[in-house]
C-alpha cells in the first residue's frame, strides 16, 4: 500500500472518533479547584486525645477532567460535638490538579460522644491561579466513626476517711457506652503515697455486667498517714471488662480525686481542779467531739509526767460522741506531801473507735490547772485545857473537817508523855461533813509532879474513811493541856494557916478574959 492511502485511512479514523464522541473539533477547558478528603483511619476513640490525619486531594468530579491549580492552600479543622480541635490552621502551598496534602491535627475526643459517624468540617481557602487577587473559601467533610462499644466514667466520689485514719471511698461506674461489659472488673492506682488502699497502693474490685446506661457503686477501703492534707488525692482507674464478642478489653484511664475528711479533733472546756498539796482532789471537765464524724467507746485519758501527781484512774469513758456532741468527765487525783502548790499543765488525749471500728488515740490537748497550798485536813482545838496538878478530868476536843469532802469513820488516838496520861485515849465520830465541827472526848490525868502554871503537849491524829472510800490518816495535831494548883474538898493550906492563927487568938482573949474578971 502507498504512503498517500494510509494516510487517508488513519485521517478517516479520527474522524470516525471524533464524531462518535460528539467533540469534533472541540478542546476540554480545566474546571475550577474541586477538594475531597480523606481519612486512612477514621475510628476515634472516645475519652482521648489523639491524631486525626485526613488527606485533602484537588481532583475534578470526573477522573476524565482536570482541575485548575489551587495556590496557597490553607486549611482548618473545625470542632463539632464531641470532637474539639486542638491544632490550627495548616498552610499546605499550591495544589495542582490531582494533588494530596495531609492535615494531620489533635483532636480531644469526649468519653459521651455517642457512637457511629461523625462529619468534621475543613475550611478550605486558596487563591486561583487565573485571579490571584480573589480568595476563596469552601466548606468539605471528612467522615470518622466512634466504635459502639461499652465506654465508662466514674462519678459520684463519696470517702468517709478521715486524715490519719482508715475509712470506705464509694466510687459509682456508669457505663456509658454503646456495648455491654460482662465481667468488668474496677483498677485503682493511688497517685500519692499519703493514700494507700490497706497496705498497698493498688486495689481491684469485681463490678460484673454493665449494660449501656447502667451503674454500679463498688467500695474500697482507704487509708490515709497522719501528715496528709485535706485535698484531694489523684488516683487512677481503668476498668477491664470483655466485649460482647467475648474479647478482653481495657478501658481508657479514668481518674478522680479523693477528698479525706478532716482529722478527728476534740476540746476541752469548764477545766476545773480541787487539787491540793498533800491531798486527792480532782480534775474535771467538758470534753466535745469537734470533728465531722461519730466516735464511740471513747475515752478521756490524763497524763501527768510530775512524779509527785499521780491519778487514781488515769482514764475515764465518755461513750460515743456525735458531731458537735459534749460529755464531762472527772479525774482523782492524788497530790504528794512532796508536791509544790502553783499552776500546773497536764495533758489530755481522747482514744476513740472511728466509722470502721479502729482504735485511734487523737492529739493531745492542753489541761492547764492549779494545785493549792497544803493545809490541815481537821481544825482541833480543846474546850476545856485546864487540868490541877495531880489530878484528872475529861479533855474534850473540837474537831472540824476542812476537806472539800465528807469524811466518814473517823477514830480519834491521843498521844501523852508524862506528866500527862489517860486511862480511855481514843475517840470516834461517825461522820464529818465538809466544815462540820463536832466533839471528841478523851479521859486525861495529870500527876502531881506537874508544876503549876505550865503547858504540856497532848498530841492526837485521826484514821478517817474518805467519800471514795480510802481510809487515810491525818497529821498529827498538838493540843495545849496547862497545869493548875490543886483546890480538894478540904480548906487550902493558907486557909488553914489563917484559921490557926484565928483559934489561937481566940485562946489567946478567952484566957485574958477570964483572967480579968
Amino acid at each position: 500500500m502507498s504512503r498517500r492511502p494510509q494516510t487517508l485511512l488513519i485521517a478517516a479514523l479520527l474522524v470516525v472518533s471524533a464524531v462518535g464522541t460528539g467533540f469534533v473539533g472541540v478542546v476540554a477547558a480545566d474546571e475550577d479547584p474541586r477538594f475531597e478528603t480523606d481519612v486512612a483511619e477514621p475510628v476515634i476513640q472516645p475519652g482521648t486525645t489523639q491524631e486525626l490525619t485526613i488527606e485533602l486531594t484537588n481532583d475534578a468530579a470526573d477522573r476524565d477532567d482536570r482541575v485548575e491549580a489551587a495556590i496557597d492552600v490553607n486549611a482548618t479543622v473545625g470542632d463539632i460535638d464531641g470532637i474539639e480541635v486542638l491544632s490550627s490552621t495548616r498552610d499546605l502551598g499550591r495544589m495542582g490538579d490531582g494533588a494530596t496534602r495531609s492535615v494531620t491535627v489533635q483532636i480531644d475526643v469526649a468519653a459521651d460522644i455517642p457512637g457511629g459517624e461523625h462529619r468534621v468540617p475543613i475550611t478550605v481557602k486558596y487563591r486561583d491561579e487565573d485571579d490571584e487577587d480573589e480568595v476563596v473559601t469552601e466548606t468539605v467533610y471528612a467522615t470518622v466513626r466512634v466504635q459502639e462499644r461499652a465506654r465508662f466514667e466514674i462519678e459520684d466520689v463519696e470517702s468517709a476517711a478521715p486524715v490519719g485514719g482508715s475509712g470506705t471511698v464509694s466510687a459509682t461506674v456508669r457505663n456509658v457506652g454503646g456495648e455491654t461489659a460482662t465481667n468488668a472488673v474496677l483498677a485503682l492506682q493511688s497517685g500519692n503515697s499519703d493514700l494507700s488502699f490497706g497496705d498497698s497502693a493498688n486495689a481491684r474490685r469485681f463490678v460484673g455486667t454493665l449494660a449501656p446506661n447502667e451503674t454500679r457503686t463498688v467500695e474500697v477501703d482507704a487509708t490515709l498517714v497522719d501528715s496528709a492534707e485535706t485535698r484531694e488525692y489523684a488516683v487512677d482507674a481503668t476498668v477491664e471488662y470483655e466485649t460482647e464478642g467475648g474479647e478482653s478489653a481495657t478501658s481508657r484511664p479514668l481518674s478522680f480525686g479523693v477528698l479525706p475528711l478532716p482529722e478527728q479533733t476534740f476540746g476541752v472546756d469548764d477545766l476545773a481542779s480541787t487539787l491540793r498539796v498533800g491531798e486527792e482532789g480532782q480534775v474535771t471537765g467538758t470534753v466535745t467531739n469537734t470533728g465531722e464524724e461519730t466516735v464511740t467507746n471513747a475515752v478521756v485519758l490524763f497524763e501527768a509526767s510530775n512524779p509527785n501527781v499521780s491519778p487514781l484512774e488515769p482514764e475515764v469513758a465518755v461513750g460515743t460522741l456525735e458531731p458537735g456532741e459534749s460529755a464531762e468527765f472527772a479525774f482523782d487525783v492524788e497530790v504528794s506531801d512532796a508536791a509544790e502548790a502553783g499552776p500546773r499543765q497536764f495533758t489530755l488525749r481522747v482514744q476513740y473507735r472511728d466509722t470502721e471500728g479502729t482504735r485511734r488515740t487523737g492529739d493531745s490537748i492542753d489541761a492547764p490547772v492549779s494545785i493549792a497550798e497544803s493545809r490541815d485536813e481537821f481544825a482541833v482545838s480543846p474546850v476545856n485545857g485546864t487540868f490541877e496538878v495531880g489530878g484528872g478530868g475529861t479533855l474534850t476536843l473540837e474537831v472540824t473537817n476542812n476537806r472539800d469532802e465528807i469524811v466518814r469513820d473517823v477514830s480519834a488516838k491521843l498521844f501523852l508523855d508524862a506528866p500527862l496520861s489517860s486511862s480511855d485515849d481514843e475517840g470516834f465520830i461517825a461522820e464529818l461533813a465538809p466544815g462540820e465541827t463536832r466533839e471528841v472526848t478523851f479521859a486525861l490525868s495529870m500527876a502531881g509532879g506537874a508544876i503549876d502554871g505550865k503547858t504540856y503537849p497532848a498530841s492526837v491524829d485521826f484514821r478517817y474513811e474518805t467519800a471514795d472510800g480510802d481510809t487515810l490518816i491525818s497529821d498529827t495535831y498538838e493540843v495545849p493541856i496547862e497545869a493548875a494548883a490543886p483546890g480538894g474538898n478540904g480548906l487550902p493550906l493558907g486557909a488553914i494557916g489563917v484559921a490557926a492563927v484565928v483559934v489561937a487568938l481566940g485562946l489567946v482573949g478567952g484566957v485574958y478574959l477570964r483572967r480579968n474578971r
